[in-house]
């Protein structure tokens, strides 16, 4: 019998594990749903890693960023909500910046720096690669930005200006001109909150509830039409409700109304109309599908749940800003899913001080 285990051992120490087939080391690698371990994976040699390029990430769960405006940390610290771990990356280009995070499956954020008069550039928090947009145009100091894809993938950056909700302040910067425009809009785009997705513009007034649908193209706006808010009365506080514009999986648009004060979330879909002669409106709904939306502060995106396991389908994962009255800052949010159909909550743990991205990681550069 002694004889038999130590043939076993040889036989165990004289295999070459680097001369798996690559088909099989493929099918490893997808098995490895933490972005840890799939990296480890690649750097045992040279052949596993040809075997698992970077493109072959498998899905990932969102990862919590923990983000200080302006921070002078040169590390990234990232929570991993499904499995439970924090990781901190070494990131020297996110110094003094200002992140905002989009509906985007590339990883990369749309960041605003301190220094140099804000410049505007596209940075993966992960692989630390940075992407540094033209100069910007002098009209807009940058207080605020957003990012966004369109069809072909491609990047959008809106930008705001300090007192853009009353001047009417938004720049665009598209990466097939490879120039900053500013948008013409008039006076019915004041205190609006905005939208881009699909290569079109929506703006929902801050106090009717209005959600003004504008192509553009170029720069220029034609407005197509004009959605009513979702019942009569709207009510919207600036300090008791915002809003989420996203696109589902079935490229429907989905609006998420949230009402701070009552912690409660209202999902509706957007009927562009035409049938019967009818009109665009927004139609609440209760069930998304198999789908979960993830918000932060910055933006939202919508993920299938059955491509990644611990999602909750029909749900909502926000990271939150906590009750006004609350004594900790408004910098603090913490994460909690909300069921769509219930409106039942649940808080998330978290163990970071200021968790208020959420991040789809990817390796790859754009």
């Amino acid at each position: 019998m002694e004889m038999e285990m130590e043939a076993m051992n040889e036989g165990e120490e004289d295999r070459n594990w680097a001369c798996l087939p690559p088909d099989v080391l493929n099918v490893i690698a997808k098995c490895l749903n933490e972005i840890s371990d799939f990296i480890k994976f690649r750097v045992v040699c040279h052949a596993w890693r040809s075997s698992t390029p970077i493109t072959d990430l498998p899905a990932q769960f969102p990862l919590i960023l923990d983000s200080p405006n302006y921070s002078r940390d040169p590390n990234l610290r990232f929570y991993s909500l499904s499995f439970n771990k924090t990781y901190t990356i070494p990131s020297p280009r996110a110094l003094d910046k200002k992140y905002s995070s989009g509906p985007s499956s590339n990883g990369y954020m749309a960041t605003l720096s301190k220094r140099n008069f804000r410049p505007v550039s596209l940075l993966n928090p992960l692989t630390n690669h940075e992407i540094y947009l033209p100069a910007c145009p002098s009209v807009c100091d940058h207080h605020w930005i957003g990012s966004s894809q369109n069809q072909m993938g491609e990047y959008v950056i809106l930008c705001y200006g300090r007192l853009c909700f009353h001047r009417t302040r938004l720049i665009f910067w598209h990466p097939g001109q490879r120039k900053w425009h500013r948008l013409k809009l008039g006076s019915a785009y004041k205190n609006c909150c905005h939208f881009y997705i699909r290569d079109m513009l929506f703006s929902i007034k801050r106090s009717t509830g209005v959600t003004k649908v504008t192509s553009i193209t170029n720069g220029a706006t034609t407005l197509l039409y004009d959605v009513p808010p979702p019942f009569e009365g709207y009510p919207y506080s600036a300090k008791c409700y915002y809003e989420y514009l996203v696109e589902d999986s079935l490229r429907d648009i989905l609006r998420v109304s949230y009402d701070l004060e009552d912690e409660l979330h209202i999902v509706y879909r957007l009927d562009v109309g035409n049938k019967n002669g009818s009109s665009p409106c927004w139609v609440q709904v209760s069930d998304i599908g198999n789908q979960a939306i993830f918000i932060d502060v910055h933006g939202a995106f919508v993920l299938r749940a059955g491509e990644l396991s611990g999602i909750k389908k029909n749900s909502i994962y926000h990271l939150k800003k906590p009750r006004w009255e609350t004594p900790i800052p408004i910098s603090y949010y913490r994460p909690k899913t909300i069921d769509i159909d219930t409106y039942k909550s649940e808080p998330l743990p978290c163990p970071l001080k200021y968790p208020s991205n959420w991040i789809l990681p990817n390796l790859h550069h754009l």
